[in-house]
């Protein structure tokens, strides 16, 4: 997902963000993907947990990506090396809205 140095294609940063907010761009982000031609990798940054946080954006949001994934909208995904922070690191696939090349009518 990642290249070799770790680096994604994009980076979504939904840090200081409340559920609502955080779900409301990552699904933007997915529906922008559909007109891509292309997969690309994401790296979702959180807030990290504390000793006060109580629950985290990681379990509730990790549930929405999750329901992204059965979906097919988004193809991998995988929790950050904590070593890199909070949050996850994301495959989207190809915008189903995207023509195959053999539908291209300029070739």
């Amino acid at each position: 997902m990642l290249d070799r140095q770790g680096a994604a294609d994009y980076e979504l940063d939904l840090t200081g963000l409340d559920l609502a907010h955080a779900v409301a761009s990552v699904d933007r982000m997915v529906e922008r993907q559909r007109f891509r031609d292309v997969g690309r990798s994401v790296l979702v940054r959180i807030d990290p947990a504390t000793p006060d946080s109580g629950e985290t954006l990681f379990g509730r949001l990790g549930r929405h990506l999750l329901d992204l994934k059965r979906r097919g909208l988004i193809a991998s995904m995988a929790p950050l090396d904590p070593a890199r922070g909070a949050g996850f690191t994301l495959a989207l696939p190809a915008g189903r809205e995207s023509p195959a090349p053999d539908d291209d009518p300029s070739i």
